[in-house]
């Protein structure tokens, strides 16, 4: 199968870089369309009651938000132009509740052939405590999945 639509995720990080290294293979072979995602997870704000009795301020929530997803953007527009130049790629920052949650709704929105993600190769109580959004992701994705693993 020629896989014509690839969407690739990051969290910015080292170990996802590696995958955006090999979907950038990929794309380049396939001469696909890419689509290069990444997660702002929202902030959880108790409500007032559970909140501590000190004076809590949200004046500056707006504002830590959008400076989160500005520089998500700037991050992958200097991938795009690092790994993908030549290519038909465009870049989307999704604002969700979890990184899995965002990843499957611009899975859905989109519709790839393929779907490219780092994994940390997290086990044991890390896992546990952490969870995986690569295999929520690799479970729940309607499309195929490309794991590229850290390396040890």
């Amino acid at each position: 199968m020629a896989w014509k639509k690839i969407l690739v995720t990051t969290d910015l990080s080292g170990f996802a870089h590696r995958g955006v290294v090999r979907a950038a293979e990929v794309a380049r072979t396939a001469g696909a369309r890419v689509r290069i995602v990444f997660v702002v997870e929202k902030l959880f704000f108790p409500p007032l009651p559970m909140a501590p009795s000190a004076p809590v301020s949200f004046r500056g929530e707006g504002d830590i938000l959008g400076e989160a997803v500005a520089y998500g953007q700037t991050k992958l527009e200097e991938l795009k132009a690092t790994h993908f130049a030549g290519l038909d790629v465009d870049t989307k920052v999704v604002v969700a509740a979890g990184a899995a949650a965002g990843l499957l709704d611009a899975i859905e929105d989109w519709k790839p052939d393929l779907v490219v993600l780092a994994s940390h190769g997290r086990s044991g109580v890390m896992h546990l405590l952490l969870g995986s959004t690569t295999e929520k992701v690799a479970r729940h994705a309607p499309c195929e999945v490309l794991i590229v693993r850290s390396k040890a």
